[in-house]
């Protein structure tokens, strides 16, 4: 009886690594898709997105990750600018809100918040809350995507936009934000973060994420200011093969775009 026993256990195991590996290897086995992104703080309502999309379009971007984007029932940035991009709203579109669009303590109608678009189609959407303030300063989120690239093969793109400021409860504050951030993640593997951090590289903020594993893509490709003349917009990556990347000179925004093409 034990023999029998263990010759079922056996079977059972077996089973289990027949049906697991070659699910492993065909995820491994397809073509490497090229990935070229931007991530841009479009500022708001002064967005001029019939231009954005033609500088979108001219770099060939195929994922774009946007902060300050606004959707008011007068003006939904998000559909126009897929409209512009001939991607459709559903499948290659995700907006995460943050808060109110207006001062935070007199909303005004619709939202404002992040967002993901994409030529390859959205299998997965997540809206990550980051603070609950009731009134001011302006609540923060994370818009997460899982995007089909084909074959099988599948990555997460997620973007964020944390508080700004530069006083001691500023910095407690978004510091508070970019914990949740990495709690969040843990080690998982494959990702893309992006966002508008609010934060140098040589701040506590920053190091934290390059401790946690997640490489600064602008590092070594794209190291010029994104606002003003500072780099406080990062595309983090985890698992991603970056293959190069600029910071592009564009005037549509207090931001500058960045550009980062990789290979998953």
């Amino acid at each position: 009886m034990r023999l029998i026993k263990r010759m079922r256990m056996a079977a059972a195991a077996a089973l289990l690594v027949a049906v697991a590996v070659p699910a492993t290897a065909a995820a491994g086995t397809g073509t490497a898709v090229n990935l070229v992104l931007m991530d841009w703080n479009i500022h708001g309502e002064s967005a001029d997105i019939a231009a954005m999309a033609a500088l979108i379009r001219s770099s060939g971007a195929n994922v774009v990750t946007l902060q300050e984007i606004h959707r008011r029932p007068d003006a939904d940035q998000v559909k126009q600018l897929a409209e512009e991009l001939g991607w459709h709203i559903t499948d290659n579109a995700h907006f995460g809100a943050g808060d109110n669009v207006g001062p935070c303590d007199d909303p005004q109608p619709g939202l404002a918040g992040n967002a993901v678009l994409s030529k390859f189609k959205i299998l997965e959407r997540v809206t990550i809350r980051l603070t609950d303030f009731a009134t001011c300063p302006v609540n923060r989120s994370m818009a997460g995507v899982r995007l089909d690239l084909g074959g099988g093969a599948s990555i997460r793109v997620f973007t964020t936009h944390l508080s700004p400021g530069l006083s001691a409860t500023s910095v407690a504050r978004r510091e508070a934000q970019a914990r949740k951030v990495l709690d969040y993640f843990g080690s998982r593997s494959p990702l893309i973060l992006t966002g508008d951090f609010n934060a140098k590289p040589t701040d506590t903020l920053s190091k934290w994420f390059v401790q946690a594993g997640w490489t600064d893509t602008g590092a070594k490709y794209g190291s010029e200011p994104t606002h003003g003349d500072a780099r406080i917009d990062y595309v983090y990556t985890r698992g991603v093969t970056t293959t190069g990347g600029d910071v592009l000179s564009s005037t549509l925004s207090d931001h500058r775009p960045i550009i980062i093409k990789m290979t998953h």
